[in-house]
């Protein structure tokens, strides 16, 4: 990872990187993959997704890689030491709120494209949890009404 990270983190047109998944949330094991995600400046997002392959050969010791589409936004890297990583490439404007973005690490981020992502992904999470709640609410109230215990 800190030979990706190193880089990653020299293209200049590399605006962010993350990781997601279980080691995001620190419920990793020796099993887990690396969710390794990268945005890049779109003018250059195609060259990205060509040499994802050659990037990720330059990473460490490659035992194969799973993935066979070349445009594909990602690729899946097995190493000799029985590490895998996921590695995504997005443009800015693909990254939106999401449930999937409510827990990730940040690892380099110059721009500040993800820290408001991340917290409107939280922000929205936890609004459509109260609104849940109410409605659950409700329908206790209104079952509680039609049985007769109000």
């Amino acid at each position: 990872m800190e030979n990706a990270l190193k880089d990653l983190s020299a293209d200049p047109d590399v605006l962010a990187i993350y990781i997601a998944g279980s080691l995001a949330k620190g419920n990793d094991d020796q099993y887990s993959d690396i969710d390794l995600h990268t945005i890049v400046n779109p003018k250059r997002k195609a060259e990205f997704l060509k040499g994802k392959r050659d990037r990720a050969n330059n990473w460490g010791d490659v035992s194969f890689h799973e993935d066979c589409n070349p445009y594909s936004p990602y690729v899946v890297t097995h190493y000799n030491t029985f590490v895998k990583v996921d590695s995504w490439y997005h443009a800015p404007e693909e990254i939106v709120p999401s449930i999937w973005l409510k827990e990730v690490e940040v690892i380099y981020d110059p721009f500040n494209i993800m820290s408001p992502i991340i917290k409107e992904s939280a922000e929205s999470i936890n609004l459509h949890l109260m609104k849940l709640s109410v409605g659950e609410e409700s329908c206790l109230h209104l079952s509680m009404k039609l049985t007769g215990l109000l």
